[in-house]
């Protein structure tokens, strides 16, 4: 039975107690309309009462409760529970797949000549289209003292050779031609001047300070973060277990957290592109970076491969067809989006309408939605802070490792991590269930074995968002101590 606490203006009708249960655009937030709710109703009543009161076609209506979308009467049972229902509403009309690489392009602004006065101190490293330097800065119109900065100077004439390529990931895909370099110099720089521009950026994100143009290279000035690279750190043993990985993960969920309520996708979350200053995590390298949803909060889809194969969820690999055969299976309906595999590769397809249940039907292939993934190499990051390695190659059904744990569930990495002599994150092992959807909701006492098992779940749409693993029961002192150094601000 859906459970409707009473919200005002509730009525009988038919002898039956109708509730009113409010509709509101995700976006702003705005009442899009009130429905009618009663015991017993089914998704499809509301679908119909939000297209007479709106004229938003129930193919076009996306709905959500609590963070999460509300796909099927099992889902929509749950509206409720927690208190007084808000239906969230996006409106979508267009292909979830056609995305735009380009997108951040448009925050681009490179002025030319110098920004303030350089001295080069040594080089840092090198990246795709240049490399990082650490230079002495003296900023323009600033009688402080210089200051020491990373500078990655990226060749504008090898940057430029991005912009010739597809930016629709799908139709290149599908075309196998003109596909777009995995690394976007330009995408960066706009992502990078946008959160310049934020004023409440976290401290987890590496900062911008300035780019520009000169002698024929971009200049990107950033904060120097003089610790290096987290992966450096655990090889070299120096991340203790317990506090320091739980306070470095807590900073990282932090930055993704933020990322991913500004719709961006970072798709190449590593180790390697974790720095350390001061003893607190910087997220850099914004090369892979891409619009997570549309300006009407629709879900986007991507399919090209990017990032580093250990830290990369299995569903980023993509097959090069537009549809595949798969057989329904006895819990989804038209329209969900499921996980399949085929040829020792996992990926998602969407199934068409007309599907039924434990019959065969033509899926079409889904590509991969950029948040999810994002969590999933959070969580490989988690374990390799934890065990001072990654725990397989690559996350494909042919390494012998992430097979196991594919077919063995939660208790297959458990079982991994026994075989290998390694303790679980935990002294003593719990039998607590922890619910998706009470996570989704940010509920439950969900410790640190449970948050690293769900994070790099195979199945994307069973891992939380950063959010919700933040409200692990694990990070309850490091969230209080966040909130107090705020309150006293």
């Amino acid at each position: 039975m859906v459970e409707f606490p009473l919200l005002g203006g509730g009525s009988a009708r038919d002898g039956l107690q109708v509730d009113r249960l409010e509709v509101c655009w995700m976006c702003s937030g705005d009442l899009a309309c009130m429905v009618d709710a009663a015991p017993n109703m089914s998704i499809t009543d509301v679908r119909s009462q939000v297209l007479e009161r709106t004229g938003v076609p129930v193919e076009q209506q996306r709905l959500f409760c609590e963070g999460s979308e509300l796909l099927h009467q099992a889902d929509f049972m749950h509206v409720g529970i927690c208190g007084k229902p808000t239906i969230q509403l996006v409106r979508c009309n267009s292909d979830p797949r056609n995305t735009n690489r380009a997108y951040f392009r448009e925050n681009l602004k490179l002025p030319e000549g110098p920004v303030g006065n350089f001295c080069h101190v040594k080089k840092i490293g090198a990246a795709i289209y240049g490399e990082v330097g650490m230079y002495r800065w003296a900023q323009p119109n600033d009688n402080s003292d210089v200051v020491d900065v990373a500078v990655k100077c990226i060749s504008v004439q090898k940057a430029r050779q991005t912009l010739e390529k597809d930016t629709n990931e799908w139709t290149a895909h599908q075309s196998a031609q003109n596909i777009p370099s995995p690394e976007d110099a330009y995408a960066e720089i706009g992502v990078l001047q946008y959160l310049s521009k934020q004023p409440d950026l976290p401290e987890y994100l590496l900062k911008l300070l300035a780019a520009f143009i000169d002698d024929s290279k971009i200049w990107l000035v950033m904060e120097m973060a003089d610790g290096g690279e987290l992966l450096d750190a655990v090889l070299s043993q120096k991340v203790t277990h317990g506090p320091q990985t739980k306070q470095y993960l807590w900073q990282t969920l932090k930055a993704v957290q933020y990322l991913h309520a500004h719709c961006i996708g970072h798709r190449d979350i590593s180790l390697e592109n974790l720095l350390l200053k001061a003893g607190t995590i910087r997220l850099v390298d914004f090369g892979n970076a891409v619009q997570s949803h549309s300006s009407t909060g629709q879900e986007l889809r991507y399919f090209l491969t990017v990032g580093k194969d250990t830290y990369r969820a299995p569903e980023c690999i993509v097959p090069r067809r537009s549809r595949i055969a798969v057989t329904v299976p006895e819990k989804a309906s038209a329209g969900d989006i499921i996980m399949t595999r085929e040829s020792g590769g996992l990926f998602q397809v969407r199934l068409p309408q007309g599907a039924t249940r434990g019959q065969l039907c033509q899926a079409q292939v889904w590509g991969y939605a950029v948040q999810p993934a994002d969590i999933f190499s959070c969580g490989v990051c988690f374990f390799c802070m934890s065990y001072g390695s990654g725990p397989w190659i690559n996350a494909q059904l042919n390494d012998d490792f992430f097979a196991f744990v594919y077919t063995n569930g939660d208790n297959g990495l458990k079982d991994l991590l026994r075989h290998w002599g390694k303790p679980l994150l935990e002294d003593e092992e719990t039998n607590t269930t922890w619910s998706v959807k009470a996570m989704f909701r940010g509920g439950g006492s969900m410790k640190a074995m449970e948050l690293l098992l769900h994070m790099i779940r195979v199945d994307p749409l069973a891992r939380p968002a950063a959010a919700s693993c933040l409200g692990s029961s694990w990070f309850k002192d490091l969230e209080e101590a966040s909130h107090q150094s705020v309150e006293m601000l």
